[in-house]
């Protein structure tokens, strides 16, 4: 009689623990991160009785968290995928508005006025007006360049603090995952059964952390997740190994483990679109800008010093000449001058002078990646290539093997951008000092030049290499636009997938309600009807 009790109990506590897990799920619908849970059930051992073995109830084996690793680690990829999409997509739109020429006027339209502005002083040669106005479009020309330099660089700079912060993010859920492994860790010990709310909340820092940087991840035997970024161990078991970052002298940021270099092997996630971005807009859009207004520069003072101003001047410069930017690398030597000794030789490419042992240096190319020149090193001696002459120095003990310093005659063009004169009597529009001032064959061959190919912009005009520039922008906004697209599609599928076997369904909820209170209902009227036939026994 007594062990009807018992069951009748079991079947209450049971029902009870069921409930209390149903209501749970029906708490957490809209959590993030959290798994749909499940009482197990499972009969008591039976007792021996004279007529076989009889049953002493119901317990609750263990509670199942629904949870699919394999989708999960899908979601989690794709998460990564994702995340490097959208930083793709955010700054190549940005990089493309500063170059959409239907949002407002732009460099073609400045730079068109510019050269109108020649073919008026060509008309009449000797009329100050015009030359006035030219001056005039000159300088609103450099003044829309700047600002569009101005701009990309914003943009840089906004990206490249965005690194830094997104790499003190990265570490701040390290250290919760290494927190959490030790948490679990304890609660699992020596038992059978897993944490399986902490679980979830570790899966939720696992997306979260996918949607900043790709990893990998694997659990030891006692459930502590172990992460490993651009093939670095962050989290280990309960210790945390922080990235960090270094600025370099060119502006753009590195991602470490503590000497080394890890940005390169981050592949996705939003540090891996953030490092991507910085190096193509760098190298792509904002590089060929300043090779199109250091071309500029570079053959309007060539043709400018070929004519004859009002005053019978020649061989005066029309803007400010190109002026080469250095970025030391070295440990011991350091370039102590720079200049443009033959501006016709200039290639408006990018160099680097490479020292292969203290006493051999090598000149490369770095658009082409061409040695130029090589040599034995002369302290305090000249260093020549491509109408470039630069001086390096031994006040620092002497290059040393792997020393290295770029030489760049973009880097500064439009920062360097001005006029080199300011009275309209300098504009040199003529050939020839005889026939002033009606001579305007020099304006026309400026204005020939302006039309012409250029064989520093890969044989474009003018127009043509910045309508390239323009495309190149809007060609990798519009596919990280597509991207994007393809991205979050995908993640929606995967998720929808991953919901399917551990969201929670408020139907199927609302269901185990039902069943389970009538099971509570049952075992208590269970213990009543025992309690009655108790009551009858003793009475008799």
């Amino acid at each position: 009689m007594f062990g009807l009790f018992n069951i009748g109990k079991s079947a209450i506590f049971t029902s009870q623990t069921a409930l209390d897990i149903t209501a749970n799920n029906i708490a957490n619908v809209n959590t993030p991160g959290y798994s749909r849970k499940e009482a197990i059930l499972d009969i008591q051992p039976p007792e021996r009785t004279r007529s076989g073995f009889v049953g002493r109830g119901v317990t609750v084996r263990h509670i199942r968290r629904h949870y699919d690793g394999f989708l999960q680690n899908q979601v989690l990829l794709q998460q990564q995928n994702l995340g490097r999409a959208n930083i793709l997509g955010d700054v190549y739109g940005d990089v493309e508005g500063v170059f959409n020429e239907q949002q407002s006027p732009k460099f073609s339209y400045a730079f068109n006025r510019f050269l109108n502005s020649w073919h008026e002083v060509a008309d009449t040669p000797d009329a100050v007006a015009q030359r006035m106005v030219l001056l005039q479009n000159a300088e609103s020309l450099i003044v829309m360049t700047k600002g569009m330099d101005r701009s990309l660089k914003d943009i840089l700079a906004t990206r490249a603090d965005e690194i830094v912060d997104t790499v003190d993010k990265i570490n701040s859920i390290a250290g919760n995952l290494a927190s959490l492994n030790k948490i679990i860790s304890t609660v699992e010990a020596g038992s059978s059964e897993q944490a399986n709310d902490l679980r979830d909340k570790r899966g939720a820092l696992l997306e979260q952390l996918s949607e900043l940087a790709s990893y990998t991840h694997f659990e030891d035997d006692s459930g502590r997740t172990s992460v490993v970024i651009g093939g670095k161990a962050v989290v280990n078991g309960e210790s945390v190994h922080s990235l960090g970052t270094k600025r370099q002298r060119d502006g753009s940021i590195d991602v470490v483990y503590g000497n080394d270099n890890v940005g390169d092997f981050i592949t996705g996630g939003k540090l891996s679109g953030l490092l991507s971005a910085y190096k193509q807009t760098t190298d792509g859009p904002l590089k060929e800008f300043r090779r199109l207004v250091a071309s500029i520069v570079k053959e309007t003072n060539l043709q400018h010093r070929q004519g004859y101003d009002l005053n019978g001047t020649t061989g005066r410069d029309f803007f400010t000449p190109l002026d080469l930017t250095t970025i030391d690398y070295s440990a011991g030597a350091s370039i102590t001058s720079s200049n443009i000794a033959d501006p016709a030789l200039l290639t408006l490419d990018e160099y680097e002078v490479r020292f292969t042992d203290p006493a051999n240096y090598e000149v490369y190319n770095i658009d082409s990646g061409a040695m130029v020149t090589s040599g034995a090193y002369s302290p305090g001696g000249s260093i020549s290539f491509d109408g470039i002459t630069v001086v390096v120095d031994d006040t620092g003990g002497g290059p040393l093997t792997g020393d290295r310093f770029l030489v760049s005659p973009l880097a500064g063009a439009v920062e360097n951008f001005s006029l080199a004169i300011s009275d309209p009597d300098q504009i040199a529009a003529a050939s020839d000092s005889a026939s002033l001032p009606g001579d305007n064959r020099n304006a026309l061959d400026m204005i020939n030049l302006y039309e012409s190919n250029i064989n520093d912009l890969k044989g474009s005009g003018f127009n043509d290499f910045y309508n390239a520039v323009t495309s190149m922008s809007a060609r990798m906004s519009g596919t990280a636009q597509d991207g994007r697209g393809f991205e979050e599609s995908l993640l929606r599928e995967l998720t929808l997938r991953k919901e399917s076997v551990s969201g929670v369904n408020l139907d199927e909820e609302a269901a185990n309600l039902i069943r389970y209170q009538k099971s509570f209902e049952a075992g208590a009227r269970l213990i009543k009807i025992t309690d009655e036939l108790l009551k009858v026994l003793l009475n008799l």
